[in-house]
């Protein structure tokens, strides 16, 4: 009959886990970062080739490069931006994003759970290094 591993046991075979995990993303960022540098090159050529041809695609036997726009928001003078939003009944600009440290921090705090959320805890095991 197998005997159980000890918890240092499983401490040890987790972390050798964890940093050979580590090793091996490493090697392959490193190994295909040569071919992730020369898709970025060629999207670069097509989009001024798109551009140039003033389309929206380029379509050939071997598939079709397109272009496509996405936006990218950042809130810089929060004020202005709920004054617009709440002034213009525009809530459909905003996220229901709950800012999980603050409500852990609200919580201790108060003792209660805000209103409106529904809080699950979750446990996880964490596993650290020695200290040395």
């Amino acid at each position: 009959m197998d005997k159980m591993p000890t918890a240092a046991e499983l401490i040890e075979k987790y972390i050798q886990l964890r940093d050979h995990l580590k090793k091996l993303t490493d090697e392959f960022e490193e190994r295909t970062e040569t071919y992730r540098t020369s898709m970025t090159a060629i999207e670069g050529v097509l989009l001024d080739e798109i551009n140039r041809l003033g389309g929206q695609s380029i379509k050939t036997p071997y598939g079709t490069a397109y272009r496509s726009t996405t936006v990218s928001a950042k809130v810089v003078d929060r004020a202005a931006w709920f004054d617009f939003i709440f002034e213009n009944k525009h809530r459909d600009m905003l996220t229901t994003h709950v800012a999980k440290d603050a409500v852990k921090d609200w919580m201790e705090t108060s003792q209660k759970s805000p209103p409106g959320l529904d809080l699950t805890p979750i446990m996880k095991c964490n596993i650290r290094k020695p200290t040395e």
